[in-house]
């Protein structure tokens, strides 16, 4: 009991130094603690669909033909075109079903007002896959799909919908 009143007098005989002791325990833990709920969100917790540890992810190496517009779903050298999705999609036979994403830059016209954002085209496969199912309304389902650019069909995002409607 000794040794902790030496201690407490030693720290009130400098509260500078104990102020900054604190303040520099207290900013380390405190982004200790933010860094580790970032890293559990996005890397531990596993994602919400059916059977997550069965997801794969796929891209297809080497230089394409044509045009070299690449964007965030990867670089020229490691996306699929959609014709390349299209044929594997008929000749797979190890998957229990396939899926196509794309990144995109859009310009919405909404209630008098031009809108930027991104959008994601998707195959019709897209949701049911994983097995998601909307909050509201429907997906994007595989009769969706059958010609490009026949259906006329957008998946809102949680926050979009509660932006703007």
């Amino acid at each position: 009991m000794g040794n902790l009143k030496l201690a407490f007098r030693m720290l009130f005989k400098t509260p500078f130094v104990t102020i900054v002791a604190i303040v520099s325990l207290a900013l380390g833990i405190g982004a200790n603690a933010a860094i580790f709920s970032l890293f559990n969100q996005m890397l531990l917790r596993p994602l919400p669909v059916q059977q997550p540890d069965r997801l794969v992810n796929f891209a297809a190496p080497g230089p394409k033909q044509g045009s070299n517009s690449c964007n965030q779903a990867g670089d020229c050298d490691t996306v699929f075109s959609y014709p390349m999705f299209r044929d594997l999609e008929k000749a797979q036979t190890t998957f229990t079903g396939i899926a196509a994403h794309r990144l995109f830059g859009a310009n919405l016209a909404f209630g008098g007002q031009t809108l930027n954002g991104e959008g994601l085209l998707v195959s019709g496969s897209y949701f049911p896959v994983p097995g998601v199912q909307p909050a509201l309304g429907r997906l994007l389902g595989p009769d969706d799909d059958r010609t490009v650019g026949e259906s006329h069909v957008a998946v809102l995002s949680h926050a979009w919908w509660e932006k703007r409607f």
